[in-house]
């Protein structure tokens, strides 16, 4: 009879975690998509020429409007590539077994009871505001605890983030802490922020080393004063203890016809002077992205920053967005005029004051079905590098195109 107690009470155990579990609610999407990726930059060996896939799949677990779980994984393959069969890329040479998935994203998100304060914890997209494009400090997947609540046309969001840990393959720690506001004006919305990072020791962050601690203070601000135009502004400060500081600036005015949105585009980012400091300081500038070729600007499916970021640089641009002639079948068109803001020379990445291009984008999406587009994507760039290794480069060329299917 004891035994039968106990049995009877392990197996109401089990079916009410099992109960509990079912009661959550599951809930799946995410993006695939194939294509081929060539660049060719003149007066280098570096031309590519791939095909790669991936599939990006995010599940949510829905316990209830204030509590819930998210995961984002995703497998990708460059086309006749092994690497070991091991990481992302992988899995792409003959056989196509590899160990290529990847976490991007797994966090809680829950309602702090008997408030309004929501809070989401663990691996999650964070991003510092950006309304011309995405911010050159930070905009990408990292650890970190985020708490957000609004107040009428006021919402205030704080956060503390650990992109780098002494314990891992890096050689310090660095902890982020910030806060941003984003404020409902009627005609225009301004988004004030800062964020302070303790860095001990030093970090490698993507080759470029930190050794104190830094600050960033800045804004952005998108505005619709009269019908039809959109105007966006975005600032920003940052300083390494120590080191001079750098700064950030962008603006674009666009104005929505039936047939296309004309836009004026220009952005200005200080550089290094003959000492190596005045550039701004970045956790991650590659979303900094002013163009296909600079910064992660290309529709895909291999962006390559050839052109590094928009930090370094300035540019002027006339673009001609949601271009339809055809239905189904919208353009975008940019012609940006790019020159470097650093002292000296450095590489195709890292331009002096006397490097510049002349930039031309063409990017077409097709929607065959209402979830599966094709896209094709074009860039063609004359340059002029007045010194360093990419003093040979007369031009750069870059074409793609990827079929992409939304669920």
């Amino acid at each position: 009879m004891k035994r039968f107690i106990v049995l009877a009470l392990a197996t109401c155990m089990i079916l009410s975690v099992a109960a509990g579990a079912s009661a959550a609610e599951f809930k799946a999407s995410g993006s695939m998509w194939a294509g081929f990726d060539y660049i060719n930059t003149d007066g280098s060996d570096d031309d590519t020429n791939n095909f790669i896939q991936r599939m990006d799949t995010q599940v949510d677990i829905i316990a209830s409007e204030n509590l819930s779980g998210t995961v984002l994984f995703r497998i990708e393959q460059t086309w006749g590539q092994a690497n070991e069969n091991v990481g992302a890329g992988s899995g792409g040479a003959i056989g196509a077994d590899g160990v290529n998935v990847s976490t991007l994203r797994a966090y809680i998100d829950f309602l702090v009871p008997s408030t309004e304060i929501r809070v989401r914890a663990g691996i999650q997209g964070l991003g510092l505001p950006g309304a011309v494009t995405a911010s050159g400090v930070l905009d990408n997947d990292v650890a970190a605890i985020v708490a957000s609540q609004s107040f009428d046309n006021v919402a205030v969001t704080a956060f503390f983030a650990r992109p780098y840990d002494s314990d891992g393959t890096d050689d310090a720690t660095m902890d982020l802490f910030g806060g941003i506001v984003a404020a409902d004006l009627g005609v225009a919305t301004v988004s004030p922020y800062f964020m302070f990072a303790n860095v001990t020791d030093k970090v490698d962050a993507d080759g470029e080393i930190f050794e104190d601690n830094m600050y960033w203070v800045g804004a952005s601000l998108e505005a619709a004063p009269v019908e039809n135009l959109a105007l966006a502004f975005d600032g920003v400060f940052g300083k390494e203890n120590g080191k001079d500081g750098g700064f950030a600036i962008a603006g674009k005015a666009a104005y929505t016809t039936s047939m296309m949105v004309p836009a004026i585009v220009g952005w200005y980012a200080s550089g290094n002077d003959d000492d190596g400091e005045g550039r701004m300081p970045s956790i991650d500038d590659d979303d900094f992205s002013m163009t296909t070729l600079v910064g992660a600007g290309a529709m895909g499916p291999d962006s390559d920053n050839i052109f590094g970021s928009a930090l370094g640089k300035w540019g002027l641009g006339l673009q001609l967005e949601e271009l339809t002639f055809i239905e189904k079948l919208s353009h975008t068109v940019r012609i940006t005029y790019i020159q470097g803001t650093n002292e000296d020379s450095d590489s195709i990445s890292s331009w002096g004051e006397d490097d510049r291009a002349t930039e031309i984008d063409v990017a077409s999406v097709y929607s065959i079905y209402d979830n599966l587009d094709l896209l094709v994507d074009f860039a063609y760039a004359v340059t002029d590098f007045d010194a360093g290794s990419a003093k040979d480069v007369d031009n750069v060329f870059k074409a793609a195109a990827l079929i992409q299917y939304n669920f």
